[in-house]
């Protein structure tokens, strides 16, 4: 590669677009090969618009935990003709439900059933390396890995600069690089990210789970603690906790790590015992609880933000991965649609800005909701929640399912 790489990509025509794809002729950059960024790379390789993905790890490996795709990503997937494949990989969610730490249940819930035969498609649980590899089958557009993006300067065209010193000059960056993104800086400099005070412990479990957990996920609301999993597959599950802080001092070492857990989580219900006896203390991923600010914008000049760079949000929705993929769709048909910049990204932030916030929202209060330190305070919420209506949460779910084909006023037939 060139010191300053600024060939013009090809171009493939696509059944279900006109012939004349206003997009076509960009040269488009995405820093991020991720969910978020591969996902917007094959929705715009679909309308006839070949980005290049530039992901700064060294290659693909199977690592990470899992990932939730509520309805909304599934319906995305579906438009772009992977939705089966991941069913096949993943595992989807017959039932889900909220316990109390004594595993009695505050609320249970129909999942498959209901939202595939209102949608189409339910909720799938998928370990996160399986979901990028689908991605990257289905993606013909070039990937360059070990591409690091260390700065870009946002002026009448950006410029990306690398790590290894070479530059580009896109015609569009797409800036898909986390929640720690450093194209970020170049649209809203200085937003930094805010911290939940808590701590996510996260890590697959290998074990044979009896039924009804191989289809089934959970969640347990305690007191400073909001801990639960699903099944990926056939024989791993995806188990989280959050903690006020952090269980160990100093490095995280596998059999401190083992010891705190247990201790933290002893009173809890099944099947969290058995989930730690099979639990590798080495697998187990620890990181700060954390989200953004909402942002005045998402783009700048020719540089847009998408998913966690954009809006990221805390876990307790099971919206962030969704949110970013529906960013990725609704960003392609944008740029896709016109060949002026500024019109694409307004089109893009005027579908995706109130819904994505909306949701970040209501994730902030989930998260302050799942992670109250107090007992009365947590047993007051607890009573709440079990008496809600289940109407109550099958209308939050349609509402998450529909994604922005339903308008957010709408009562969902509750």
């Amino acid at each position: 590669m060139t010191a300053e790489d600024a060939s013009t990509p090809t171009t493939r025509a696509v059944s279900n677009q006109s012939s004349t794809v206003h997009g076509a002729q960009q040269d488009i950059a995405i820093i991020g090969g991720g969910i978020c960024g591969l996902t917007t790379a094959v929705a715009l390789e679909q309308r006839g618009v070949s980005p290049t993905v530039y992901e700064a790890a060294a290659e693909y490996r199977p690592v990470g935990a899992g990932i939730l795709l509520q309805t909304n990503a599934m319906l995305v997937f579906d438009r772009l003709g992977v939705a089966g494949r991941i069913r096949e990989a993943g595992v989807p969610l017959q039932r889900g439900g909220l316990r109390a730490p004594d595993g009695a249940f505050m609320t249970r819930f129909e999942l498959d059933a209901i939202e595939r035969s209102e949608f189409g498609y339910g909720a799938v649980a998928i370990h996160r390396a399986d979901l990028q590899r689908i991605l990257l089958t289905a993606l013909e557009a070039d990937v360059r890995t070990g591409m690091d993006c260390v700065d870009v300067s946002n002026t009448d065209s950006p410029v990306v600069h690398f790590d290894d010193g070479t530059r580009r000059r896109p015609d569009i960056l797409v800036g898909a690089d986390g929640i720690h993104s450093t194209v970020r800086k170049s649209v809203a400099p200085g937003v930094e990210p805010r911290p939940l005070d808590a701590v996510a412990y996260r890590a697959l479990v290998t074990l044979d789970l009896p039924d009804p957990y191989r289809t089934q996920g959970f969640e347990v609301w305690g007191d400073g603690t909001y801990t639960g999993g699903a099944p990926v597959d056939e024989d791993r599950f995806y188990w989280f906790a959050t903690a006020p802080e952090s269980l160990t001092d100093g490095p995280m070492a596998p059999d401190t790590v083992e010891a705190a857990l247990r201790e933290y989580l002893a009173d809890y219900p099944e099947p969290i015992p058995a989930l730690l006896d099979a639990l590798d203390a080495t697998d187990v991923i620890e990181s700060e609880l954390e989200d953004l600010p909402p942002l005045d914008t998402w783009s700048r000049g020719r540089v847009v933000l998408a998913g966690d760079a954009a809006h990221a949000m805390l876990p307790f929705a099971g919206q962030g991965a969704a949110q970013a993929i529906e960013d990725g769709l609704t960003l392609a048909d944008a740029i896709a649609a016109t060949d002026d910049s500024d019109a694409a990204f307004e089109a893009y932030e005027s579908e995706r800005k109130p819904r994505a916030n909306r949701v970040r929202r209501e994730s902030h209060r989930l998260g302050r909701l799942g992670t109250l330190q107090s007992g009365l305070g947590c047993r007051l919420r607890n009573a709440v929640i079990s008496a809600m209506p289940d109407a109550v949460f099958r209308h939050l779910r349609r509402r998450q399912a529909a994604g922005t084909s339903l308008p957010e006023g709408e009562p969902g037939g509750v």
